[in-house]
């Protein structure tokens, strides 16, 4: 079929009309404007030019059957009930850095690649931004949203509202920065847990630079996921659920098992410490203990620690164990202790 012949023009007395079939063979219609100001010759150019759009960009026909930009938005967010509530936010965000883009009311289907290219663009220049401020979007934050435009519409496409997804070709991944990672040593160390305020904080760095744990992982975890008579920690990642086993030292050990016995009664996690103005309080104890400043605290303390682990105990990555959930299993230590019964 020519190109020509896939876009129909008629009239229905006083306007000329488009005819031509959607990817479901259905019929549709569109107006071309009034016969009073519009030419025959000119009306047949426009659906020539309105073919060529077809065939460039098939999704253009079935465009105005898909759902409106925030109607669609809000339906995908709302009915993402396996995701954490802090990704949810993320959605959210990238909801209105593409309603602040494209206008509320567009169709999904009209949505093409050149258009999404621009989204970012818009984004990675400081053109398009949210807050107050007006400060640019780094790269990270832009790969992110991109990241998360790419699963969106992924979904369009798996419920056939759209044919392609337009985000799909562009960069998603920022690269990795150069960065001369501090080494917190044995040393500093002592320093920050001697100006740590309490049990929690003390236990949070130690998890972080002798575990290698990330700050999340080392604040979500329990006394029942402490192995005490293997010297093993079950770590549970909150985004993908995979479980790893990682040593503990002789030192955590010890801070452990001293947290362990003055835990109060009913407390489950190891670091019972607010999730909130975690950067900032960590930066107080820095500066009480008289060191200098460096960035990505918590990443900086389980980053060499990470990488001597997989290098001198590589059997301990991917191992998965299948424990018993409730504190102080297999331990001879704790055997008669009335917190290992809890």
């Amino acid at each position: 079929m020519s190109i020509k012949s896939t876009v129909t023009l008629s009239s229905n007395g006083k306007y000329w009309q488009a005819f031509y079939y959607d990817s479901t063979s259905k019929r549709r219609a569109k107006s071309l404007g009034p016969k009073k100001k519009l030419s025959k010759r000119q009306a047949k150019v426009i659906c020539d030019r309105l073919a060529a759009q077809f065939c460039l960009n098939p999704a253009i026909a079935d465009s105005r059957g898909s759902p409106t930009l925030e109607k669609f938005l809000k339906r995908y967010i709302n009915n993402r009930t396996d995701i954490r509530p802090s990704t949810k936010e993320l959605y959210e965000l990238t909801k209105k850095y593409l309603l602040k883009f494209f206008s509320s009311d567009i169709r999904i289907g009209r949505i093409t690649r050149v258009m999404a290219a621009d989204w970012r663009a818009a984004m990675a220049n400081g053109k398009l931004v949210l807050n107050v401020k007006g400060r640019r979007i780094a790269e990270p934050s832009v790969c992110i949203h991109v990241r998360n435009a790419k699963t969106i519409f992924n979904y369009a496409v798996r419920e056939d509202l759209i044919m392609f997804n337009p985000f799909d070709r562009l960069k998603g991944a920022a690269r990795e920065p150069d960065k001369d990672w501090k080494h917190v040593t044995s040393e500093e160390l002592d320093k920050l847990l001697d100006a740590c305020p309490n049990q929690g904080w003390r236990l949070l760095i130690a998890l972080c630079r002798l575990a290698g744990l990330r700050r999340g992982e080392a604040l979500d975890l329990t006394w029942s996921d402490v192995d005490w008579q293997n010297h093993r920690l079950r770590i549970i990642a909150r985004k993908t659920g995979r479980q790893r086993v990682v040593p503990i030292q002789s030192r955590l050990y010890e801070m452990l098992l001293a947290a362990f016995e003055q835990a109060k009664e009913g407390e489950h996690r190891v670091c019972p410490i607010s999730r909130h103005c975690l950067w900032r309080n960590l930066q107080t104890i820095r500066t009480r203990a008289g060191l200098p400043r460096w960035k990505d605290a918590f990443k900086v303390m389980r980053k060499k620690l990470r990488n001597r682990l997989g290098s001198e105990i590589p059997a301990v990555r991917g191992i998965s164990m299948d424990w018993p959930r409730y504190p102080g299993f297999g331990s001879p230590l704790l055997a008669g202790s009335r917190r290992a019964l809890r």
